[in-house]
């Protein structure tokens, strides 16, 4: 049995999974639940404008402010996330609004989503990303979702990560 990792927790670890579900109670703004550690860099990317391939590439490149260069496909986002010297931090948190209307029409694209979050997660984790770093960098990208917009998608691909700290054992 595994336990669930506190958001405290998960956002300061260099490990998988780079990618987890934030479920919001009602009345919460995804936003007041996310605290970043000291020096970490927290981008909001809005999930309403990511229905399609094309609005979610016009969205994560104005969230963190990508260069001009950035190519506007699946290869320059990847590309462009597992660099970021543009946004130096001790650790990366995306955080994603309104998740459920990422890619909601397009399965296969929001694998490929999925992916491309995950070879970055994986590349700051082993210390492959980001200009000369090489050294193990926190990169979570949270999928913020009501409990009623959880259903929505059949298949999030990820696991959800708690707010609330986790219990001690009585002694």
């Amino acid at each position: 049995m595994t336990s669930k990792l506190t958001l405290s927790a998960y956002l300061q670890s260099t490990k998988a999974p780079w990618t987890s579900l934030l479920v919001v109670q009602a009345g919460q703004r995804a936003e007041s639940l996310v605290h970043p550690p000291a020096g970490f860099a927290l981008n909001v990317i809005k999930g309403a404008k990511c229905q399609t391939t094309d609005g979610l590439l016009r969205e994560w490149a104005r969230a963190l402010d990508f260069p001009d260069y950035f190519g506007q496909n699946w290869d320059a986002l990847e590309e462009c996330l597992a660099d970021l010297e543009w946004l130096p931090a001790k650790g990366y948190i995306l955080l994603i609004t309104d998740a459920a209307q990422v890619l909601p029409d397009d399965e296969e694209e929001y694998a490929t989503l999925i992916e491309v979050l995950r070879d970055a997660g994986e590349a700051w984790g082993n210390g492959q990303a980001g200009m000369g770093r090489q050294r193990a960098t926190p990169f979570h990208v949270l999928f913020a979702v009501s409990e009623r917009e959880k259903t929505k998608r059949a298949h999030w691909g990820m696991t959800d990560v708690t707010t609330q700290p986790t219990r001690k054992p009585e002694t």
